[in-house]
């Protein structure tokens, strides 16, 4: 185990160090879901929430892709028997419960892939406290299941570097198919995984049998798509997209046809996808926050943290003018 492979030093997933990783990642979740559900928006806000959260209460169908995963994981959670509390808070609850997933999984892979696992609390930290992530993490929207799914697509992407066997390269392209079940923005970070895996285990994979075996499991991750044909046609429930229950439906609306396959931003009128992804690019630490500086230099420095730093919630913000998109918080 202290060899190094592939240019780094890894952790194998039964070490002491792969221990405290899954006990700190572990921990960073908790503390990640308590903050979000102290911070979480007690009604619908803004946006797509309210079509959104109809289709969970519903078994709908949402708009172009359909978003099937999170509207049965939403259902779900709409259902549960917590007293005191209504739909809306607990469909908004499972976003705080995938952010808070997402936060760990991120904590558990670059621990094990950097061989420190205070860098992977620096890393996964850093992810759950940037204002966006956090933004959506506590309310009714798609985005927090995708961040979950894309951690879990690099988990699966490191234990199959740490072996590569068939089993577990199945394993990550159940992964994609699943991310992409529920986002199409995870085929940036689910093709260049499968190129590198189809690449770098090419001895083992690239045969029949093993591809017989990804393209089933691929499928496999893909077959919440069928909700859509199961719940679509003249029985579909009231305020349901498009008719999925035909072929050419069903395509139209999976593949986006009406917004545009590959228009993936909602970008202002006259704004390309390229510029929208460019303008994001060049600015990334208006996405960093007070907690990623000194969580990033205890990770390096593998000392204690600096006192004083403390997550701000949300009774700490000022307030958004009204109309400024979050002001429903």
């Amino acid at each position: 185990p202290g060899r190094i492979q592939n240019g780094h030093l890894p952790v194998t997933w039964r070490t002491p160090v792969m221990d405290l990783n899954l006990l700190l990642s572990t921990a960073l979740s908790a503390v990640t879901l308590a903050a979000y559900v102290h911070t979480l928006c007690p009604g619908t806000p803004g946006g797509d929430a309210g079509e959104l959260l109809q289709v969970a209460l519903e078994l709908g169908i949402a708009h172009p892709p359909g978003y099937p995963l999170w509207t049965m994981m939403a259902h779900g959670f709409s259902r549960l028997p917590l007293r005191n509390t209504t739909a809306a808070w607990r469909v908004n609850l499972s976003s705080a419960v995938y952010g808070a997933l997402a936060a760990g999984t991120l904590s558990l892979g670059v621990g094990s892939w950097s061989g420190s696992p205070w860098a992977g609390v620096a890393a996964g930290g850093a992810f759950a406290f940037s204002p966006l992530v956090w933004e959506y993490s506590v309310q009714c929207e798609v985005f927090a299941l995708n961040n979950l799914l894309c951690a879990a697509m690099l988990l699966a992407l490191l234990r199959f570097d740490a072996r590569r066997t068939v089993g577990r390269a199945g394993a990550g392209a159940f992964a994609v198919g699943l991310a992409l079940s529920n986002q199409h923005t995870a085929v940036f970070f689910g093709a260049p995984f499968a190129l590198w895996a189809l690449l770098a285990g090419r001895t083992a994979l690239l045969r029949p049998a093993p591809l017989l075996l990804l393209a089933a499991a691929g499928l496999a991750g893909l077959s919440p798509y069928l909700y859509l044909v199961a719940r679509g046609g003249e029985s579909a429930a009231w305020g349901s997209w498009g008719e999925t229950s035909t072929v050419r439906g069903f395509l139209t609306h999976v593949l986006r046809l009406e917004y545009g396959t590959f228009r993936l931003a909602n970008t202002p009128a006259g704004e390309s996808t390229y510029e929208a992804a460019n303008t994001h690019t060049r600015h990334p630490t208006t996405q960093l926050d007070a907690f990623t500086s000194p969580d990033t230099a205890y990770a390096r420095a593998h000392s204690r943290p600096r006192s004083g730093h403390r997550i701000a919630l949300s009774r700490d913000r000022p307030r958004a003018p009204p109309g400024s998109g979050a002001d429903h918080f």
